[in-house]
């Protein structure tokens, strides 16, 4: 049980901590006093204070990010909406980190977000100019070192 006032004693018996007697199962289940523990997610969850366990090396990358393929980080690229503006990482997965470090991210809105995330086209366009740009402004750097692929390689 999850009630508060419900104590297991080195006997396996059940004691209520409320009546200070030992009870059965079904006595707690009908208990008056029952009290049940607060889950801490679903608190979390209606403050909007959702508590990731994200590195806080993470979360500075996450604060930090930035993009080479505008300046205009006001507008969604694809639509030109402001309302409810958020990052889609080019490079999501593992090279997520990596897509916030070198700037490949793109900002949209949240219905272009929804639509086009799990996109096949839309990604493989976008990893394309991706690469392209990197390759571009950073030049010393390889990028199928860095990204582990090489989406200019002709798929067959």
């Amino acid at each position: 049980m999850k009630c508060i006032n419900l104590k297991q004693k080195f006997n396996h018996k059940l004691v209520c901590k409320k009546n200070n007697k030992e009870i059965n199962i079904k006595d707690c289940n009908n208990c008056k006093y029952k009290e049940y523990k607060q889950n801490i997610k679903s608190n979390s969850l209606s403050n909007n204070k959702t508590k990731y366990n994200k590195s806080p090396k993470l979360r500075k990358l996450e604060r930090k990010r930035f993009s080479l393929f505008t300046d205009d980080l006001e507008h969604c690229i694809i639509c030109g909406s402001t309302y409810q503006l958020t990052w889609h990482e080019i490079f999501g997965g593992k090279n997520r980190p990596n897509s916030m470090r070198y700037g490949l991210c793109l900002r949209i809105c949240l219905s272009c977000h929804e639509k086009y995330q799990e996109d096949v086209n839309f990604n493989e366009l976008w990893h394309k100019k991706g690469q392209a740009i990197f390759v571009k402004t950073y030049p010393d750097l390889d990028f199928v070192n860095i990204f582990k692929k090489n989406y200019f390689r002709i798929n067959s």
